[in-house]
């Protein structure tokens, strides 16, 4: 089996695998019986699972209202389906050179804080100045619609969005810097050949192990795609990315379910 190339900070650990799985059959449910072929594909001890769920369902992320089957709670649906929006990213206004801002208040504790950061970091957000986290007002949500999904997001209560007219050039100079924009167009284009190499094997020689380590790497580059204005950033590297991963996504979903299939286990 090929192995990804691009190296990312997401880890495969019970719990993620978890959520992914369980995003996968939304709104089909996960069971308990399903765990032991988990356990198998992805070389994980089937207790180490057990034990990652019951922490999920504690903690929220994880409904269990029947016995034996395990779905997305509402919360993590909110999160799972920003994530799956990858798919329709790129819905975009005119960029009028206006920025929204994001002002981070201070004495926020060290894990509210960490939440907010990960919420502007979703929606493309970067330090312009201090506590303040800006990018290019070209978003197709308003400010109030974008405010609100922050904070479903982990956006902490006391901060505020804002739009800001006019910026001195030298700092407008200094923020178009803050995007990676050559070391993202060299990610899409190696994932974007990766995936086109994993879903040219023969069936058999393409595991729901692959699958799910190359697209888990493609989406989470799709989703923290800054979705920036074509003016800054070209879209034809992301859209040969995304367009691609489609294809690949629902390839996996195949694979995972004829493996329930396969091994005789009702989905």
């Amino acid at each position: 089996m090929d192995r990804c190339v691009i190296e990312t900070s997401r880890e495969m650990t019970p719990k993620t695998i978890l959520l992914d799985l369980l995003g996968v059959a939304f709104p089909k449910p996960v069971l308990s019986q399903h765990l032991w072929v988990i356990s198998d594909i992805f070389s994980v001890p089937e207790n180490s699972l057990r034990v990652a769920l019951t922490r999920l369902v504690a903690k929220g992320w994880v409904s269990n209202d029947v016995r034996g089957e395990y779905h997305l709670s509402e919360k993590a649906r909110a999160r799972n389906t920003f994530i799956r929006n990858w798919k329709g990213k790129g819905k975009q206004k005119a960029w009028r050179e206006r920025w929204l801002a994001c002002h981070l208040p201070k004495g926020s504790g060290r894990t509210e804080r960490a939440k907010s950061i990960k919420a502007l970091e979703w929606y493309g957000f970067k330090p312009g100045l201090d506590l303040m986290w800006v990018r290019p007002d070209n978003l197709s949500l308003s400010k109030t619609e974008l405010q609100n999904a922050l904070r479903l997001l982990g956006l902490e209560a006391n901060a505020h969005v804002f739009v800001l007219d006019e910026v001195e050039t030298s700092l407008v100079d200094n923020w178009l810097q803050l995007w990676p924009i050559q070391q993202m167009d060299s990610t899409y284009i190696a994932l974007t050949k990766q995936l086109q190499n994993s879903a040219k094997k023969p069936e058999q020689k393409r595991s729901l192990l692959e699958t799910c380590l190359l697209g888990g790497e493609a989406i989470h580059y799709l989703v923290k795609d800054p979705q920036l204005p074509e003016e800054i950033h070209g879209r034809q590297h992301y859209d040969a990315l995304r367009e691609t991963m489609e294809n690949y996504d629902q390839m996996g979903r195949t694979i995972w379910f004829s493996e329930l299939a396969n091994l005789g286990v009702s989905s």
